[in-house]
């Protein structure tokens, strides 16, 4: 293995243990030591078979009158040590158990936490598919490499270690050397040419995750598909994907026929040099026929598990690559942090203050000095051609980005001096496109706001006006809403948006775009509900129908990233601009 990858392999290693055996965790680490007990108990027991297995043989080959009792002592034992191992592996297994699959929630959980904790562009710019497959897999293979590390590697070693040191103490060091050159060889070529295997792993990984991330895109833009008949399309797409999977699985299998035959080799050569030299000892009468049966049971005791080694050696490899990109994934740098000192945000009022904002994504610029204030209780719109930075306006003040130059203030705060958690607490917001989770109505309304009561529920959805709408579904609060929230209107995800957005009970209100998509009708319904939730407190309202901001405090106009107007209504119409040629066209249309 090059120093690299064993470097890697001990940083994954360390990470492991970290969640295996947690500090102050002593219920976990008892487990650990009781199994590993039980491990050198088993392996203790298993030892003891062949020595008892060949005494019975010279006793019934030596003497035809030999003592019933002395072979029924010989074979009882032979029961109980088979027995004993049976039942110390089995509470091995049991109390390791909870052992493996701590570590795997708990690397997994983390996983899950920390990619919350990135930034939006890390999320913009990832697919998600393969995300979940990487940690799915990730997952699996912390599960496999502790269980097999357990149950397989380390008992095989401690088992070499036995009957090593067995075959010197009562055949000699030649056969002790030669078992143990065997094992050495065997580990040496198994170890070189699975390093040489693993590149076909991450090879399958990478398409493995292409071919994943393009089923879940398709299946998620269903509608679309459907829309522009592209089944035939979509489905050549992802064989596209599977093709390249099927070429480098089939590399890797090929290749595991090259491994086998060299393991094959070795231990063949092993078990005849062994097997001839107990001949040859017993015809010099320096072994008896007990003897050699022991010698033979101990080198099958140990070349069978032997057998299992290169594949356990392979799955462990790929087990890393697997972890590697799951820990990988906490590598990232989260982008947007809170600063160690960052103490929650005080609101009293709510203030707003845009200060001089720059903003870019990349090397295209996107806001270029944007400077505003919102006052307490207030409604304040912005309006603008679609790219004139609108949405990056929102974006920042959740805190998704932090500006380039200026600031972001709430009553004299800055978003960069307190917790991230504390400014989206603090604000509630309506968007565009409202998407649900695939679970019931209720659960989607209550994410407003954690450990919401039904009443608290219920009430957010009266203001919201939907509670006549779920009151007249067969489950009512119970009804699954689908992927996306794909089962109910336009309209009605809006209205639970703002029923969320009410139960959150934000100091500030922002309403990106909420009615742009809706017909007229629907408009007018959401536009009242926003109002009246609304009433006396800072609201944000980003806009693209003109109508529904024309009882605004103040209105800004954006045209690429800068302030081109500012005023009411009727002022901004008054100064026949940008604004009044919008309400104009939205007018007339």
């Amino acid at each position: 293995m090059a120093p690299s990858n064993l470097r890697k392999t001990a940083s994954l290693l360390r990470a492991l243990m970290h969640y295996t055996a947690p500090r102050g965790d002593n219920k976990i680490r008892v487990r650990i030591g009781a199994a590993f007990a039980c491990l050198i108990a088993a392996k203790s027991s298993n030892m003891v078979t062949p020595l008892l297995y060949g005494a019975a043989v010279d006793l019934v080959n030596g003497d035809s009158g030999f003592a019933m009792s002395a072979l029924m002592y010989l074979v009882g034992g032979y029961a109980l040590a088979r027995l004993g191992q049976q039942v110390f592996s089995e509470a091995k297994q049991y109390l390791f158990a909870k052992v493996a699959q701590r570590a795997v929630r708990g690397a997994a959980l983390n996983a899950f936490r920390y990619l919350h904790k990135l930034s939006l562009q890390f999320h913009m710019d990832r697919q998600t598919g393969g995300m979940t497959r990487a940690i799915d897999r990730g997952a699996k293979g912390i599960e496999f490499l502790l269980t097999i590390a357990f149950f397989e590697v380390l008992p095989l070693f401690v088992e070499v270690a036995f009957v090593s040191i067995i075959m010197w103490h009562l055949f000699g060091g030649f056969y002790a050397g030669v078992t143990f050159l065997t094992v050495m060889a065997y580990v040496y070529f198994t170890i070189r040419v699975t390093e040489w295997r693993i590149r076909f792993r991450r090879e399958m990984n990478t398409a493995d995750e292409a071919a994943a991330t393009r089923a879940v895109d398709s299946l998620l833009n269903y509608e679309t598909v459907k829309y522009f008949n592209a089944e035939d399309v979509e489905a050549a797409r992802y064989d596209a994907a599977m093709a390249d999977y099927e070429v480098m699985a089939v590399r890797s299998r090929t290749s595991l026929s090259v491994v086998n035959i060299g393991q094959g080799t070795i231990i063949a050569f092993g078990l005849m040099a062994v097997m001839a030299m107990a001949g040859a000892d017993i015809q010099k009468g320096g072994l008896t026929v007990g003897d050699f049966v022991a010698v033979n049971t101990y080198l099958l005791q140990l070349y069978l598990p032997l057998n299992f080694l290169g594949w356990v050696y392979r799955e462990l490899r790929q087990a890393l690559v697997d972890m590697e990109r799951m820990f990988g994934l906490l590598d990232e740098e989260p982008g947007i942090a809170d600063k160690p000192a960052a103490k929650p945000i005080n609101i009293d009022g709510g203030e707003l203050v845009f200060d001089n904002v720059h903003f870019a994504y990349g090397d295209r610029p996107i806001l270029k000095g944007v400077s505003f204030t919102v006052q307490p209780g207030k409604r304040f719109a912005i309006v603008g051609p679609s790219g004139s930075g609108k949405t990056t306006i929102s974006r920042l003040l959740f805190r998704f980005y932090d500006p380039v130059s200026g600031a972001v203030r709430l009553d004299g705060q800055d978003l960069r001096d307190v917790t991230q958690a504390s400014v989206r607490a603090a604000i509630g917001v309506v968007p565009q496109d409202t998407v649900m989770f695939n679970s019931t109505i209720g659960y989607n309304i209550g994410y407003g706001r954690n450990g919401a009561s039904q009443d608290d529920i219920a009430a957010a959805s009266k203001m919201a006006s939907i509670d006549r709408f779920i009151a007249g579904l067969p489950d009512g609060y119970d009804t699954m809403v689908g992927e996306r929230g794909l089962k109910l209107s336009g309209g009605e995800k809006q209205r639970v948006a703002i029923a969320r957005a009410i139960l959150k009970k934000p100091s500030i209100f922002l309403f990106d775009e909420a009615t742009s998509a809706l017909d007229s009708r629907t408009e007018k319904e959401i536009q009242h509900a926003l109002d009246t939730v609304s009433k006396s407190q800072t609201t944000l309202v980003i806009a693209h129908r003109l109508s529904t901001i024309v009882n605004a405090d103040e209105i800004i106009v954006l045209a690429e990233g800068e302030i081109v107007e500012r005023g009411t209504h009727r002022q901004l119409l008054s100064q026949k601009g940008l604004y009044a040629q919008m309400w104009e066209r939205q007018s007339s249309g």
